[in-house]
């Protein structure tokens, strides 16, 4: 029993580290358009769109970690 919810939650943490990975893509790839075209609207919302996009990865890869090291008891 306790398997089948640890692969579950591997399944759930799988689609979370790629969407993670995913959003960490387009945030870096915002950010390269302002390199392409430098107008200052580029400039501005690359970086702001690519800022919240790579943080929001950040966040996700931080859940999936620190819930890892609860269920491993190291926290």
């Amino acid at each position: 029993m306790l398997g089948r919810v640890l692969i579950m939650e591997n399944k759930k943490f799988n689609r979370i580290i790629a969407l993670a990975g995913a959003l960490n893509i387009i945030g870096l790839l915002s950010i390269v358009l302002t390199a392409l075209k430098l107008t200052p609207i580029t400039l501005i919302v690359s970086l702001t769109l690519g800022g919240v996009l790579i943080g929001l990865a950040l966040v996700l890869y931080l859940y999936v970690v620190i819930y890892d090291l609860k269920t491993r008891k190291v926290f």
